[in-house]
């Protein structure tokens, strides 16, 4: 059986000081790539592993990220695994929030892809792995610029699957459920509010940071050669429930 060895391999990751995207990164690394790791902060990258190295950058500053690639050499895998959130009524939601969450959101991963394309290994298949959400697919109210952004993640996997397929390159997404990061904190800290959002899953659980590196080591590896296009759920089973199966997860932890 094939084993995963991305020895030799220069991985991107814009993101990679949040608490998933730092997690992708150690996964990286671990399976023997290089990773290059952009956030803002850099603070999560710094001293952790002689394998990640930080690069400071405000990845909704377009400028500022072409000028932080130059010292970045070939490129084998690149992974957008930046994301933030602001939740507001649809009555409160300004423009200036709106333009925030999707420039980091989506803006960034369009052009960092762009960025990123003339610098693919050539000899080899590339990959390219944008973090979403299964946010695209569920409503959430006062998450209107996060899911929509998160869609738009969903469109752009399909669109340049299209397009990059001629050089090589694997376009592929992965949907991660509710994870258990500062971003939900509001959620499993409180135990009532997390035992009814678990019953809402089938495995039982939110999802800890490092579930998703699994699925995108294997979309990062000569494994998925041939996927490409596809957005991988990794929710433990959340957006295939039915609503009878939760009534009922629901009754029996209340019992």
């Amino acid at each position: 059986m094939k084993t995963i060895d991305l020895s030799g391999k220069l991985a991107v990751v814009s993101g990679g000081g949040g608490e998933i995207g730092y997690a992708l990164c150690e996964g990286l690394a671990g399976a023997g790539a290089d990773v290059v790791a952009l956030d803002i902060n850099v603070g999560r990258i710094e001293g952790g592993s002689d394998k990640i190295a930080g690069i400071e950058v405000d990845l909704s500053d377009t400028a500022a990220t072409a000028s932080a690639l130059e010292s970045v050499g070939e490129v084998d895998i690149f992974v957008h695994a930046a994301g933030i959130n602001i939740a507001a009524s649809v009555s409160e939601f300004d423009e200036a929030a709106w333009d925030a969450v999707f420039n980091v959101n989506l803006k960034s991963a369009f052009f960092l892809t762009k960025m990123l394309i003339p610098r693919f290994r050539t000899g080899s298949v590339g990959k390219v792995v944008f973090i979403s959400s299964i946010s695209a697919r569920l409503g959430y109210p006062g998450l209107h610029a996060y899911t929509a952004s998160k869609g738009g993640l969903d469109a752009l996997v399909r669109n340049l699957s299209t397009e990059l397929a001629a050089r090589d390159i694997c376009v592929n997404g992965i949907a991660p459920g509710t994870t258990k990061t500062a971003m939900t904190k509001g959620l499993w800290e409180d135990r009532q509010k997390c035992r009814a959002h678990e019953a809402t899953i089938p495995m039982g659980r939110m999802a800890e940071c490092g579930d998703h590196v699994g699925p995108l080591l294997f979309l990062c590896s000569e494994m998925s050669d041939y996927v490409t296009g596809q957005i991988v759920c990794c929710d433990g089973g959340l957006t295939s429930v039915q609503a009878d199966f939760v009534d009922l997860r629901l009754r029996e932890g209340n019992e």
